[in-house]
């Protein structure tokens, strides 16, 4: 199994690098090289040795056997200052134990550079505060670390690693604590090291759509071993996944990147099931995305449309493998549209309309919405924000919606309520 980085020159090579902890072996034997200016990614379950194999390629844990080449060098060769000027190392948890300011910490990073005496140049200072920009913590560089939530702390940690100035960089859940935003700009900076310094990043990720996205290559951890490795499309499989975690997930495409989407599945479900109700949904404008995935988690049987091409809620439902009505992207209803999705929510046990902005090119779908519920299927109406709102059509569309208020078995609000009136 071909292990070897896609750049000319090799950053790290771990030789059967084999280690632990009380006599037990956490990381039983792992090979790898990571070439300049590339990023990869550790993936697995808690407790697959993520961790461990990253204390062991940064020389924190000692090898038990094998061994780490950095810049084609083996780790035991350097000494402590050379090795802090090769590689920098974030762990995953590193107290705050005194009241040192955020500038100070993040200049702790700039040792390695520094005389016998610790006396900091205007290029330590420079590299400091470019850190600081660079992982949005320049605001804080006079606070106490102390005073830190969470997610600033572990900014403050990627700092230190990046005023570090290595070309080897080594991260151990460095997403953790951070919000949503965040976590995608710390993880587009790890790219743009690699990019624009020809840093080689490594890091251990719990996220497997953020390592998907982000990362040119992946292992796959599970009990001490590398049971996949290769690009995201290679390793993120149904199969090595389940595998890997002991559950069922569903695989698709980010409909905007295209590369590998995971949603864990119900193990009840472990994928469509026949004794839960046949759903369709008319939706639009990203009113549908949230749900689709919701509730082919759960493993109800979905249909969809009319949709417009390249409406985000065509793309979802192409991605997550809906059948789905379509329609040429920006057009009106046309009456085979308007047919083929009739007939599949004349299928369907339940009909779910979301709160789609109505205009005269979609009205044709509440009339979808109608005939399907005089004919038995049980409506569930998402009712938030209002339909005066989000009717372009004159009064047209929000005649016909409250005609489906009239009807409706549910009036829901969210996600939440739509799965729970499925349920009822």
């Amino acid at each position: 199994m071909d292990n070897t980085g896609t750049h000319d020159e090799a950053a790290m090579t771990a030789v059967e690098v084999v280690g632990g902890y009380d006599g037990r072996n956490v990381v039983r034997s792992f090979s790898a090289t990571v070439g300049k200016g590339e990023f990869v990614g550790i993936v697995g379950p808690n407790g697959a040795g993520k961790s461990t194999c990253l204390r062991l390629l940064s020389g924190v844990l000692p090898l038990r056997h094998g061994d780490v080449l950095l810049m084609g060098r083996s780790v035991a060769s350097y000494t402590t200052r050379e090795l802090a000027r090769t590689l920098a190392y974030v762990p995953q948890n590193e107290p705050a134990l005194f009241d040192f300011t955020v500038r100070e910490v993040v200049l702790m990073g700039r040792h390695p550079y520094q005389s016998r005496f610790g006396v900091a140049r205007d290029d330590d200072y420079a590299q400091v505060d470019q850190a600081m920009v660079l992982t949005d913590i320049a605001h804080l560089a006079d606070r106490p670390i102390t005073e830190l939530s969470g997610g600033e702390h572990r900014r403050v940690l990627i700092a230190r690693a990046i005023a570090q100035s290595t070309p080897i960089l080594l991260l151990d859940e460095p997403t953790a604590h951070l919000d949503m935003v965040h976590q995608f700009e710390v993880l587009t900076l790890m790219r743009r090291l690699c990019d624009e310094r020809g840093t080689a990043v490594v890091a251990a990720l719990h996220d497997l759509n953020a390592a998907a996205e982000h990362c040119k290559r992946l292992f796959l951890f599970s009990e001490g071993r590398v049971m996949a490795q290769g690009t995201p499309e290679v390793v993120l499989t149904a199969e090595n996944v389940r595998a890997a975690y002991g559950g069922p997930v569903l695989v698709t495409k980010n409909p905007v990147t295209g590369k590998p989407f995971l949603m864990p599945q119900s193990p009840a479900a472990g994928g469509l099931s026949t004794s839960r109700p046949a759903v369709h949904l008319i939706c639009g404008g990203g009113t549908g995305g949230e749900l689709m995935a919701e509730l082919r988690r759960f493993g109800y049987r979905l249909s969809a449309g009319v949709l417009n091409k390249k409406d985000s809620d065509e793309a979802a439902a192409t991605a997550l493998g809906i059948p789905c009505a379509r329609e040429a992207p920006f057009s009106p209803i046309t009456d085979s549209a308007f047919t083929e999705a009739l007939q599949m929510a004349r299928a369907a046990d339940a009909i779910v309309v979301t709160a789609i902005p109505i205009g005269r090119g979609n009205l044709r779908n509440l009339l979808i919405a109608l005939e399907s519920a005089g004919q038995g299927a049980r409506l569930i109406l998402v009712n938030e924000p209002p339909v005066t709102s989000r009717d372009f059509t004159g009064g047209r569309g929000a005649e016909l919606w409250h005609q489906l208020e009239s009807i409706a078995a549910f009036r829901v609000s969210g996600v939440a309520q739509v799965l729970a009136a499925l349920r009822t």
